[in-house]
């Protein structure tokens, strides 16, 4: 199965799926991981662009209910 994004030519992929074969099970890892905090500071900052007197713990805690539907209780 093709998991190829809509705005990525099949020959970007193509590199891309290449780069990733190439790399060994921790280094796939530690890509995995620095993708993932990647996007959660992108979704922090629109959040935070949205809603700008949000503090950053305000910022994760809107973050955890839009993921997870988790209201986090407010600690002062």
């Amino acid at each position: 199965m093709n998991w190829r994004p809509l705005d990525t030519t099949a020959s970007s992929w193509s590199q891309y799926e290449a780069v990733l074969d190439g790399l060994s099970g921790p280094a796939r890892l530690l890509a995995a991981v620095e993708l993932s905090e990647a996007v959660r500071e992108l979704r922090l900052a629109g959040i935070q662009a949205r809603r700008p007197g949000l503090s950053l713990r305000e910022a994760v805690a809107v973050m955890v209910a839009e993921d997870h539907g988790v209201e986090l209780p407010v600690v002062p």
